[in-house]
């Protein structure tokens, strides 16, 4: 049969059993055009003149051995193909986030100095719930002194004294707690009390009385805290 390269139009005589009905990969020996062939493909021998069979079997090629050779299959290797604009907008975006994070936590940290320098930026913590005032921070009792008396027939204590912030921040006053104890460490009476000025300046005192009823008329301890529980 005779077979003809789709490509350079070269044709090959081989036998008709090595080209089966379900067709075979062959290779132009001249151009290296691999393609399937099968019957369908094989050129029909007709009558011709002479001159014009003459001419068609000397472009018939008589190299046929590389023509059923198998085709080496190279196999391609897939490239990844890589975003750059994609990439760039990653990175941007990695960055940007990490700056506002690290903003964020400066803003927060700091909070104390901002609105030391910014007293409008407590309004701006306040609307996201965070605490930018310290409370109770660097407060100390300073020059108590107790006096005992009475009171229609009720025998009491009056405790005075001052509070300092010796801060550098405005700062809120916890409630002040007065704990009293007899001479064995019982505890005798223990009371809260609000101070009628709920912050206090850095650097500045502020001076308070507190009156409390006498539990015993004998030796006592007073101490007074702050209640930061409340």
């Amino acid at each position: 049969m005779l077979i003809k390269c789709p490509k350079c139009r070269s044709v090959y005589d081989v036998p008709d059993t090595l080209v089966p009905d379900d067709g075979r990969v062959l290779r132009c020996a001249e151009c290296g055009e691999i393609w399937t062939a099968s019957a369908k493909d094989v050129i029909k021998k007709r009558k011709s003149p002479a001159k014009d069979i003459q001419k068609m079997f000397e472009r018939v090629s008589k190299e046929t051995d590389g023509l059923f050779n198998e085709p080496e299959i190279k196999t391609v290797e897939k490239i990844r193909v890589v975003n750059v604009t994609r990439y760039k907008h990653t990175i941007n975006f990695i960055l940007l986030l990490i700056a506002l994070v690290s903003v964020a936590a400066i803003l927060y940290y700091m909070r104390y100095d901002v609105v030391r320098l910014l007293p409008e930026a407590e309004k701006l913590y306040d609307k996201i719930e965070v605490s930018s005032i310290p409370y109770g921070r660097n407060l100390e009792f300073k020059d108590i002194t107790t006096r005992e008396f009475s009171e229609d027939n009720i025998a009491k204590i009056e405790i005075s004294g001052a509070i300092a912030n010796t801060g550098k921040y405005l700062t809120e006053i916890p409630p002040v707690k007065v704990d009293i104890y007899d001479k064995s460490g019982n505890l005798l009476l223990n009371t809260t009390h609000y101070l009628p000025i709920p912050r206090l300046e850095s650097g500045y005192n502020l001076l308070f009385n507190i009156v409390v009823t006498n539990p015993t008329p004998f030796g006592k301890s007073i101490y007074l805290t702050f209640n930061d529980n409340i």
